[in-house]
């Protein structure tokens, strides 16, 4: 009888050992899942946001352009403006 209840208690041992191995294997395989679906969402959402993100930035670069074309033609105005009153104060002189 001795033996049979040391062979039961060696078994459950045996058993309890397995199963916690089991549940640390299905935990880390969780958590292995949980982590590569995080790191799709993430990669999704910046691929997302690049799109949207995309005819923003195009707009500003428009817009960008337009203020250097501007302030170009400004100073080539102001250029000839001081170039005008120049020329006018030596020749008056």
């Amino acid at each position: 009888a001795n033996e049979i209840i040391k062979n039961a208690q060696i078994k459950s041992k045996e058993l309890v050992k397995a199963a916690a191995k089991k549940a640390e294997d299905q935990y880390e395989d969780i958590i292995n899942k949980a982590q590569m679906e995080a790191k799709k969402i993430m990669e999704d959402s910046m691929d997302q946001a690049e799109k949207e993100a995309e005819p923003i930035l195009k707009e500003g670069e428009k817009s960008l352009e337009s203020i250097k074309n501007i302030s170009k033609d400004k100073f080539e105005k102001a250029t000839n403006i001081v170039i005008e009153r120049i020329v006018k104060v030596n020749g008056n002189s």
